[in-house]
């Protein structure tokens, strides 16, 4: 009994820190979008969300790597909405047309939330490049899930799919800058179709 007591308090001690965790970020991101990033203080952080100086440190050292868990959260709620698609009972083919698109969306949406995100973006992409660099790995497993169903279904034409997995990412991240431009992601998004068919057409297994 004491046991089972002991347990319960610890899961309820770790949804509290969690929705504190939570409550932190949130905050820090509506602030950094306020303010901008260099302009905010743990201590207006704390102030912000009625906590102490001493308990927003408990969870972050400095607004850096508060700046790095807003970027992480977004890039978590993405792997998550890219899982589905991997998951899903569509062939594969159009499994992997989806995940790029979802990437695209996933990544314009973190941006337009999070203006201090969408300034590193431009300013700053190395940052961006060391927040997400475990969610890369990620991404890169769940590409060649997707790449390995399709050819062991006859779909797709590929023998290593771990670089090819690799190489997709890649080519993603590359469009991502200019997927942010209204113009150029505007016409990618209306016409995402008839450009993955073309893409496509080098990784298709022909039918004979």
């Amino acid at each position: 009994m004491h046991k089972i007591h002991k347990r319960k308090h610890y899961l309820n001690n770790m949804k509290k820190r969690e929705k504190t965790r939570h409550e932190i970020i949130e905050t820090a991101q509506k602030l950094f979008s306020e303010r901008g990033r260099n302009n905010v203080t743990m201590g207006d952080i704390a102030k912000a969300c009625n906590k102490s100086r001493r308990t927003i440190y408990n969870y972050f050292i400095n607004t850096d790597f508060l700046y790095f868990a807003i970027i992480e959260d977004e890039l978590e709620h993405m792997l998550s909405e890219l899982t589905s698609i991997a998951n899903s009972v569509l062939p594969a083919d159009k499994k992997l047309e989806n995940f790029i698109l979802m990437h695209f969306r996933c990544i314009r949406k973190a941006t337009e939330r999070n203006v201090s995100v969408r300034t590193s973006f431009y300013k700053n992409y190395e940052e961006i490049e060391r927040a997400r660099r475990p969610i890369d790995f990620k991404e890169i497993r769940i590409i060649k899930q997707i790449l390995t169903e399709g050819s062991m279904n006859g779909i797709f034409d590929i023998h290593d799919t771990q670089w090819f997995a690799m190489l997709i990412l890649y080519a993603i991240k590359g469009i991502e800058l200019p997927y942010l431009n209204h113009n150029i992601g505007t016409h990618l998004s209306e016409n995402f179709s008839s450009i993955m068919l073309r893409i496509f057409n080098g990784i298709l297994r022909r039918r004979i």
